[in-house]
């Protein structure tokens, strides 16, 4: 047989009314008699019935993904640590593609959150950046996580990774590789973790002496087609780098393309890297040197920290950063 609210209640020696309230995450509950039930929880191997306790109560046991992001890997990754995260808790989630640059984006997640009864949000970037759009959910008392945010505020939920360390970390190796004209390609504008890609560039080359070329700076937006086009600028110089250093991969897919259109092999004339260690970092040949950025571990967190906020059996995480990884692969060669 099933182990029942019933259960819980004679084995932690409380009310049925009480194991419903730690369960729900309601207050007013002494904490030691909150430990008391989530041990009898554990010990019996209790597991609510989600359909059963919507019902009941205002709860949808539904999470809602909230993204604007043209790279089509990153959001199946983000995904897949979400889907993780809810199985199992019997959570459900819903992906809501959004447009940063609407006017009605506010009004109309607030509109969304009810009439789907989400219980909270994962926000990626750019709406992980928007205070304007995170305030408003914050008066209307909606519950929210956010990925890689650009300012931790120690009083929101957040995931984040050392995006300015990694950036930093893998431009001085190139360097070490005996690469100093390196060219670099920005990620979406209003992507924090963009920004903090290029200042880690950026600091490293001045740190280490070398001198920064402008021309072999492009503004793309973590999409293919414009790794492709900054490519295309770049290979049409009069003089072009021995390295080039994308913000993700995708873009730095769009390069190798372009470079190959142009008669360039890469790594005998250009070395080429980029960032996050997506599937076609090692689909593509000569296969990508990157940093690995643990996007599911990250997705995962930030969906268990929101669940967390509102239902009492959730696993108890707090905000956290996540460190990246170097990978090396061909792209990259010694000068």
């Amino acid at each position: 047989m099933s182990v029942t609210i019933k259960d819980v209640s004679k084995d932690a020696s409380v009310s049925i009314k009480t194991v419903s309230r730690v369960i729900n995450n309601e207050a007013n509950v002494a904490e030691s008699t909150k430990k008391k039930v989530l041990l009898s929880v554990k010990k019996l191997g209790f597991k609510p019935n989600k359909s059963a306790q919507s019902l009941r109560s205002k709860k949808s046991y539904m999470l809602a993904l909230l993204y604007d992001n043209p790279n089509k890997s990153y959001l199946a990754d983000v995904q897949s640590g979400i889907f993780n995260a809810c199985k199992s808790t019997g959570y459900n989630l819903v992906i809501q593609e959004c447009d940063y640059k609407s006017s009605e984006l506010k009004n109309d997640i607030v509109q969304f959150v009810d009439d789907f009864r989400i219980d909270g949000l994962i926000i990626t970037p750019p709406l992980s950046d928007m205070s304007d759009f995170l305030n408003h959910l914050d008066l209307s008392e909606i519950q929210y996580s956010v990925i890689a945010p650009s300012t931790m505020n120690t009083e929101s939920l957040y995931v984040s990774s050392n995006d300015y360390e990694a950036a930093y970390t893998l431009t001085s190796e190139i360097i070490k590789h005996g690469h100093t004209d390196i060219g670099f390609i920005k990620g979406h504008p209003k992507h924090s973790a963009s920004n903090l890609r290029f200042n880690g560039y950026l600091d490293a080359i001045k740190n280490h002496n070398i001198e920064v070329n402008e021309n072999w700076i492009k503004q793309g937006n973590f999409s293919f087609k414009s790794g492709f086009d900054a490519g295309v600028e770049i290979f049409h110089s009069a003089a072009i780098p021995t390295a080039i250093f994308a913000s993700n991969d995708s873009m730095a897919a769009g390069i190798m393309k372009s470079a190959q259109m142009k008669g360039l092999k890469i790594p005998e004339d250009i070395s080429l890297a980029g960032f996050d260690d997506s599937p076609i970092a090692h689909q593509l040949w000569p296969a990508l040197t990157t940093v690995k950025q643990p996007v599911e571990k990250m997705s995962s967190h930030a969906a268990k920290i929101l669940m967390a906020k509102f239902d009492g059996l959730a696993e108890k995480n707090k905000s956290k950063e996540f460190k990246s990884e170097l990978i090396f692969r061909e792209s990259l060669k010694n000068l």
